[in-house]
């Protein structure tokens, strides 16, 4: 099932994504621009969820625009992990700080419709899932878990010594009371 996501992106309609902003605009107490979804959809690839938004951007004197004199496009996606992703993500962490946690706004993206830009989103997390699997995050893994084994032998064989070492010490003790 590699390269293949089941899921599905639902969109706000028009109507309801001028009236979230008007909202906006009526209850603001800071700023005067900012971002709304205007689309949001889970997915799972390979056995793991991941969320994709499409933000709209706004601001208070022109209503939908576009971020930037070169952005073709009002919107940006990003890639997410839902709550049930969250114990992975953490797991995961110190291995790849952007698991599942992308989003289209560079200046790479500006010249990519929302469409492509949410399909980047889609390669990004479907990369991040499979580096989990059998890419550079299970390898990272894999050294970490060996690295953590041989710290545990040679625990367990200074313990040793130190027992061995203070039975030892014992047993001169002993001989030194006896005498």
């Amino acid at each position: 099932m590699k390269n293949k996501y089941t899921g599905e992106l639902v969109w706000k309609s028009e109507e309801e994504q001028l009236k979230e902003l008007e909202k906006v605009k009526k209850t603001s107490m800071y700023g005067t621009d900012g971002k709304i979804v205007s689309a949001e959809g889970k997915f799972v690839y390979r056995g793991i969820a991941y969320i994709i938004m499409v933000l709209r951007y706004y601001n208070f004197r022109e209503g939908f625009t576009t971020m930037g004199s070169e952005r073709i496009s009002p919107y940006h996606a990003v890639v997410e992990f839902p709550e049930e992703t969250k114990p992975i993500a953490d797991l995961v962490y110190n291995f790849d700080s952007e698991f599942l946690y992308h989003d289209t706004l560079h200046y790479w993206n500006d010249k990519q419709t929302a469409e492509q830009q949410i399909q980047v989103c889609h390669n990004w997390a479907m990369k991040d899932i499979d580096n989990l699997f059998d890419g550079e995050i299970a390898k990272k893994i894999d050294n970490s878990i060996k690295e953590l084994q041989k710290a545990k032998d040679n625990l367990k064989i200074k313990s040793k010594e130190v027992k061995d070492g203070t039975k030892d010490k014992l047993r001169w003790k002993l001989k030194e009371t006896k005498k």
